[in-house]
């Protein structure tokens, strides 16, 4: 029979996540299915393999444009080159989390149903006041639950900024030239690529529509990639460190006398270890699908960062509309990279604070056997869960500033490098 909190986390189950099904949805139309249990993998395969097959395509224009230009100017190029990035980022991503496909699915799972903290034993015993207790576990993981879905959903109005924006750019801009200025009236390409095309009479193979639509996919994909996958991993570490301040809570309650007997500390001490290795083993696990990834992630978005503000720097003379485009850009970059350090900080702040609970939970009074096993958490809790760059460094608010100082000095190298 299940124990109230298994109850309580089945419930929880059934609930809409609204971040988690658009993190969900974004990696599935990627041909990537994270939640096999709701939805089909019956033409992933196809549908990965099709994606994979337009991004490389796109990315082959978009290099054909930049060494047709090389010898020209920089600014002519440097749109094709972020985008060149962003997508390349994205294939990698793609072929990432297909080869960790098992690994990312069993996080997922284990996150919405509440693994972590089932069959913890917790409520198996005979507490005076488990009611109460149920009630604050399930305010802390329902209230988590609603700062992961508002930080995913934020970030997902952020990213679809720039997609609309190179999306509608060739439409509005048909309307200024053939209604406004009376120009031309050709419908202009998405942004700056060579599609390459054979010529056969009068007529292209592919045609100039299939052209124009293969490029206004492009920024789908990323939307898709960057969204998808980054949201995941805020998912995934924000839970994470929900269960640590579930963990800290019954810690801190651990020499309650209202809430635990005396005679029943040594066991409900037992179930708090119990989720701590539960903890580390989860943690472990984002750690692995994670940190090669965040490498490659956090190298790009270095350069990604010095090339706009050197667009930036350059799109000063020609108006305020470019400028505000091009923010926007950097506005999604910067804020992709951020949710990386925000959320590992957020998690390695939690551990901190959960050495701290150790130790003052007034194991001083207790028994030989409370006493030893407050002990050897302090020992194992002394070493905080962090994440790390490819296991170069931690994913910080001190690795954060360092990624935006690096992209800074790369900035001021390309600028003297172009003026001379």
């Amino acid at each position: 029979m299940q124990d109230l909190l298994d109850q309580e986390l089945d419930r929880m189950d059934k609930l809409p996540k609204q971040g988690l099904f658009w993190v969900e949805l974004s990696a599935y139309a990627l041909g990537i299915n994270i939640a096999p249990r709701k939805r089909s993998s019956k033409h992933c395969r196809l549908t990965l393999i099709v994606v994979l097959l337009v991004n490389l395509s796109i990315i082959y224009s978009l290099v054909a444009f930049i060494m047709a230009n090389f010898q020209v100017s920089f600014e002519t190029y440097v749109e094709a080159v972020l985008l060149t990035f962003q997508l390349s980022v994205g294939v990698v991503k793609m072929l990432h989390f297909q080869s960790s496909l098992g690994a990312s699915v069993q996080l997922v799972h284990s996150t919405e149903t509440g693994q972590v903290l089932k069959s913890l034993g917790l409520f198996d015993l005979d507490l005076p006041r488990k009611q109460d207790l149920l009630r604050s576990l399930r305010s802390i993981l329902l209230d988590n639950w609603l700062i992961i879905d508002r930080q995913v959903m934020f970030f997902f109005k952020i990213v679809t900024m720039p997609v609309l924006y190179y999306t509608m750019r060739p439409y509005f801009q048909y309307i200024f030239d053939c209604y406004i200025i009376r120009d031309t009236c050709e419908m202009t390409l998405t942004y700056p690529a060579i599609v390459p095309f054979v010529k056969l009479g009068a007529y292209e193979f592919p045609s100039y529509v299939v052209r124009f639509f293969l490029l206004q996919s492009g920024p789908l994909w990323c939307f898709f990639a960057v969204f998808g996958f980054n949201s995941l991993f805020v998912v995934l570490t924000r839970y994470e460190s929900g269960l640590i301040k579930v963990l800290r809570y019954l810690v801190q309650n651990s020499t309650s006398d209202n809430l635990v007997p005396k005679h029943l500390r040594v066991r409900y001490l037992q179930c708090c270890v119990r989720l701590f290795a539960r903890i580390a083993n989860h943690h472990n696990q984002i750690e692995n699908l994670f940190k090669y990834i965040i490498l490659v992630q956090c190298s790009v978005s270095s350069v990604l960062i010095c090339m706009l503000l050197y667009k930036i720097s350059t799109v000063l003379e020609v108006g305020w509309v470019w400028m505000g485009m091009i923010m926007v850009y950097f506005v999604t970059i910067t804020l992709e990279i951020s949710l990386y350090n925000v959320s590992a900080q957020k998690v390695e702040t939690q551990s901190e604070l959960l050495f701290h609970d150790w130790y003052n939970c007034g194991w001083y009074n207790e028994s030989r056997d409370f006493k030893f096993m407050i002990k050897m958490m302090l020992l194992f809790s002394r070493r905080t869960f962090v994440l790390s760059v490819g296991g170069f460094t931690n994913l910080s608010h001190k690795f954060l500033v360092q990624v935006f100082r690096l992209s800074g000095n790369f900035f001021l190298l390309l600028r003297n490098m172009n003026n001379k």
